[in-house]
């Protein structure tokens, strides 16, 4: 790795510097951080296609370098992403994209920062365009890490005396509940010949099922609300499963259904809604006062579509916002299919979700975050700068 660092400081010397093209996008989960308690996540993405110049790029080389620390990590079109061997508290991922009009992208996650961690930090792209000439785009965030108060300290605790007393809770009912299968969901099994089509036909005495409908797709069942008969999508209750993920992950569904926290995949809620017709209905918990919103219909297209996102008319008390990201395509940090001009909302707002340019609602965001945008937002709800406890999305078949 010594010999790729030293090839791109060298390259660095004779090719002009190209930073005033947004192409290359850089920016930090926050400006300032608390020493050993936040992590610092550095994502950097370059457009392989410039709408304005015409031009098409190919990417060789991107890395993310600290103005005294040196590089951190490195990522070329022959060589995997790669950090540094003092890093060990450091994750990076990333990948090069040459091919389709994908944005290529390098992201760092320092899990602990310290304070000799402050300071600039650098992201460089070495790449040629299509007549073969080469440049260098570069970019730069300063990020500032602070000694944490007493204050500081005192939410952490707080944070984490939380979830013990959730993991606390779900341990006692292991016994009921082991697994997030319920005994009803073993009686449930047995007793019927013919396999679910939906959760429409799941009767339990409990809150929450986890059955195999016909189709093979595993479902949690929410049995209870307006009726039941709800398929949950995506649920967020602990902030345990990184919801900061890549376009495949979210097409084929990722999380645990022991902890209870999930996205079931583009993919399966695209199939689940273009064989019939759906509402739509998101649950909320903050400041310990729930709210709900309800579309009368949701339908998600498929992977050539985008999975691009169609609802109905809105009831409830959470406020309509997801009214803005009404027919817009689903956006990742790595395919930028949103309305905003030389920006992946994805990227800047820490999520996955039908940015328009870019968001009222951020349900997948980072969990916790109160910088602007980057939350489990829902603006009706939360604003922009505080993030609800709880999240639930779930369809329900209608007659």
């Amino acid at each position: 790795m010594g010999a790729l660092i030293l090839h791109v400081i060298l390259c660095a010397s004779i090719v002009p510097v190209i930073s005033s093209r947004p192409k290359l996008k850089f920016s930090g989960n926050a400006e300032i951080l608390k020493e050993l308690i936040e992590p610092l996540i550095l994502s950097c993405s370059l457009k392989s296609f410039n709408n304005e110049t015409n031009e098409h790029f190919k990417v060789h080389i991107m890395f993310i370098q600290h103005e005294t620390n040196g590089v951190i990590s490195t990522l070329s079109k022959d060589q995997a992403v790669a950090v540094s061997a003092d890093q060990s508290s450091t994750h990076a991922h990333g990948k090069i994209y040459n091919k389709d009009l994908q944005d290529s992208y390098l992201q760092v996650i320092l899990k602990n920062p310290k304070i000799s961690e402050s300071g600039k930090y650098f992201c460089l792209a070495y790449a040629k365009n299509s007549t073969g000439q080469d440049s260098v785009f570069q970019s730069t965030v300063t990020i500032k890490v602070l000694k944490p108060k007493a204050d500081d300290l005192v939410q952490v605790l707080g944070q984490l005396l939380k979830r013990v007393d959730t993991l606390e809770q779900l341990l006692k009912g292991n016994e009921t509940n082991f697994g997030g299968v319920t005994a009803d969901d073993i009686l449930i099994s047995t007793t019927h010949k013919t396999p679910f089509t939906s959760c429409r036909d799941v009767n339990s005495s409990d809150e929450r099922v986890v059955v195999t409908l016909a189709s093979g797709q595993k479902v949690m069942c929410d049995t209870k609300t307006d009726g039941g008969g709800w398929i949950i999508i995506q649920r967020r209750i602990m902030g345990y499963v990184d919801f900061y993920r890549g376009w495949k992950e979210y097409r084929d569904g990722f999380g645990d259904y022991n902890i209870g926290e999930f996205y079931l995949g583009n993919e399966n809620i695209h199939q689940l809604t273009s064989k019939k017709p759906h509402e739509l209905r998101i649950d909320l918990e903050f400041d310990n006062e729930n709210y709900f919103a309800q579309y009368s219909s949701f339908l998600l297209l498929g992977e050539e579509e985008l999975y691009k996102l169609q609802i109905g008319d809105y009831s409830g008390n959470a406020g309509d916002s997801l009214a803005y990201q009404k027919n817009m395509s689903f956006s990742t940090y790595d395919r930028d299919n949103d309305n905003a001009s030389g920006e992946n909302c994805a990227v800047s707002y820490s999520g996955a979700w039908w940015y328009n340019a870019c968001h009222m609602s951020n349900l997948n965001g980072d969990w916790g975050n109160d910088a602007y945008g980057k939350g489990v937002n829902w603006d009706g709800v939360t604003g922009l700068h505080d993030s609800v406890v709880f999240s639930e999305m779930k369809l329900r078949e209608l007659d």
